[in-house]
């Protein structure tokens, strides 16, 4: 069974009981406490005590068991990563990845899921770069004597733009704005 499908099934016994998740699960913790101190409440003193002190240390263990296995978990999502992309630095790691990892999404696969979200973004910019310069006029390549009106500069790509940058230069003082 999965942690989801248990998750489910607590939810929903929650729901038929009218409490969240939460709440519900706070008052199964409460009957059992109450139930462990009443069966213990029978017991000698010095066996009572001792009963305490093995469920403290049987919760202190689990608890470890679980750091531990989250440390273990991490160790090896760091492996894969370097395995995966060795030249990449922690630094270069953008905090977008930090934030997915955290959220439970391993570390490689937030950082390929960046990548691949980063690569899309670039090449619709890239797309769109190349419509707007298809309706552009044409670089202007002259001799860098003729003017340039303001409608031409407006239509031109970034590259004409730095390109005839100059040019635009000596034109905007005969331009009417």
């Amino acid at each position: 069974m999965t942690k989801e499908l248990l998750y489910d099934i607590i939810e929903d016994i929650a729901a038929d009981a009218d409490m969240d998740v939460d709440s519900f699960v706070r008052s199964l913790e409460k009957q059992r406490n109450d139930f462990f101190y009443q069966k213990n409440a029978s017991l000698p003193k010095d066996a009572a005590d001792y009963v305490n002190a093995a469920r403290e240390e049987k919760k202190a263990l689990r608890s470890e068991r679980r750091t531990q296995a989250k440390k273990d978990k991490l160790s090896q999502e760091i492996k894969l990563f370097r395995r995966i992309f060795p030249n990449v630095k922690s630094e270069a790691i953008p905090d977008s990845v930090w934030k997915d990892m955290e959220s439970g999404i391993p570390l490689p696969y937030a950082y390929a899921l960046f990548l691949t979200a980063d690569k899309g973004n670039r090449s619709y910019a890239d797309s769109i770069n190349e419509k707007n310069s298809e309706g552009a006029l044409p670089p202007v390549n002259g001799d860098g004597e003729s003017e340039l009106t303001m409608e031409q500069v407006e239509a031109m790509s970034p590259e004409a733009v730095k390109k005839s940058f100059p040019q635009i230069l000596r034109s905007l003082g005969k331009w009417k704005i």
